[in-house]
């Protein structure tokens, strides 16, 4: 059954959202699919290639799995900013979906083992390679106590050794290392301004390699908390955008009724 863009999209439509108290995003979109049509973009293209398309098809992609990894980001209390590595001695480092399964599991028996309830929103990255796979990301309910910290006299990377020195507290997570290889953890200090980070890692690079993903640019607990959607409709009012790109037009906003200004006409 052919379905037209028109019936699939809407064109230049806006929501509000609620990430957390006084946290409050309009999201002003070129298109916007419809509910009840999320597998089209993910069926294959027959025929002809077409390039532009194609890459239109991919910047929409890229751009709706920023604004959900940014909105399971800021809606969740995170404490702490991690980067895991493989050790190549014990892991086939370019087996990336047999890592994910394998530190899922992990995860999940530690918190039955040790009584904690720990959670993560996980974004792949390659190594200078182009083969071998580490992962970036965000951890809540990982207890500091089972921790231990680096220290300055301690044989480390460069970049930690200058983290350390400016004062940051960098961590080391002995359990995962045991078990998987090298990790850095650090105290999350502004929510704010991690969420929006931890977005630069999700590139066209990373979408290039979908099928060694599994179709998934990001991996997260389940159950997390998600933004509440309060509105959605035609704007009424210029939308003064913090960001903006040839998808999306986006302006943050602390209070619902400042935002709501932006639907009514007057």
């Amino acid at each position: 059954m052919n379905v037209s863009t028109y019936e699939v999209y809407e064109q230049d439509v806006a929501t509000l959202k609620r990430y957390r108290s006084n946290y409050y995003r309009i999201t002003e979109h070129k298109m916007l699919r419809r509910a009840g049509y999320e597998a089209i973009d993910g069926e294959p293209h027959k025929g002809k290639k077409n390039t532009a398309g194609n890459d239109c098809k991919l910047g929409e992609s890229l751009s709706r799995t920023k604004s959900t990894i940014f909105e399971l980001a800021l809606c969740n209390e995170w404490k702490w900013f991690v980067t895991l590595t493989l050790n190549p001695e014990y892991h086939d480092r370019k087996d990336l979906n047999n890592y994910k399964k394998k530190l899922s599991v992990w995860i999940k028996n530690y918190n039955h083992l040790h009584l904690t309830a720990i959670k993560y929103l996980l974004i792949p990255e390659l190594h200078s390679d182009r083969q071998s796979w580490h992962m970036h990301g965000l951890l809540l309910g990982l207890p500091e106590e089972h921790l231990k910290e680096f220290k300055e006299n301690e044989h480390l990377p460069i970049n930690i050794q200058i983290e350390l020195k400016k004062g940051h507290k960098i961590y080391n997570w002995p359990a995962y290392q045991k078990k998987f290889g090298y990790i850095t953890v650090s105290n999350i200090r502004d929510a704010e301004s991690v969420s929006k980070y931890i977005t630069k890692y999700i590139t066209k690079d990373l979408a290039a390699t979908r099928i060694a993903l599994n179709d998934h640019l990001y991996y997260c607990s389940q159950g997390l908390k998600r933004a509440e959607k309060l509105y959605q409709g035609q704007l009424k009012k210029e939308l003064n955008a913090d960001f903006a790109n040839e998808y999306v037009r986006i302006k943050t906003i602390q209070t619902y009724d400042e935002a709501m200004q932006y639907f009514k006409d007057g």
